[in-house]
């Protein structure tokens, strides 16, 4: 596995060989396809982990009522946005190398599109809050599907650029607050909320 993982790395999904695993590995071929139906699974195998963890981070959609979207809209701010948003920035540090295979190394496997799959994850829940926050009467204006899609795809995409430009954590820290800030009185200025 580590093996493989520092081939992939090197060369990225689409350029290795299983020939170049095996002979940094000093095994057999028959002895990775005992474990590994082929090179694209050898490779999820190495970024599963942290796969899941993001879809997992994402998938807390809950319907809004109306006390749930003023209480969101309460608790909403840049500070908490920022805190959340490090929860798993650190998580990507933490696990630099698998994020480093999932976001840089990964063309032509299932998950070259990783970005655009937590996207639609992600503009869901945007979705419900937006919905919410607007047929409560708090957001003066309703952005169409497309528009949350476009607008949650670049929060994801510069929150994944920390890993993409191998920017310093201590640095990444800085980027993020800024990255936060932008997004939250950009959407506080497409909903027609009032700025807090």
């Amino acid at each position: 596995m580590e093996c493989a993982k520092v081939e992939f790395l090197k060369k990225g999904f689409q350029a290795t060989q299983l020939k170049d695993i095996v002979t940094a590995a000093k095994v057999t071929t028959g002895a990775i396809y005992r474990h590994f139906k082929d090179k694209e699974a050898l490779f999820f195998a190495l970024i599963e982990d942290v796969y899941h963890y993001t879809l997992d981070f994402l998938d807390n959609a809950e319907p809004y009522d109306k006390v749930g979207i003023r209480e969101a809209i309460e608790r909403d701010s840049v500070e908490a946005s920022y805190v959340q948003a490090m929860t798993y920035v650190n998580y990507m540090y933490e696990h630099l190398e698998e994020f480093q295979l999932l976001l840089k190394c990964s063309k032509g496997s299932r998950v070259e599109n990783f970005i655009e799959e937590i996207t639609i994850q992600y503009t869901k829940q945007n979705a419900l809050f937006v919905k919410a926050a607007y047929e409560a009467g708090y957001a003066k204006c309703l952005p169409n599907d497309i528009e949350i899609h476009i607008l949650t795809h670049g929060y994801i995409t510069a929150l994944c650029e920390c890993v993409l430009h191998d920017v310093p954590y201590k640095k990444a820290e800085d980027y993020v607050k800024n990255i936060i800030k932008f997004q939250h009185y950009g959407w506080y200025g497409v909903l027609g909320l009032p700025l807090k």
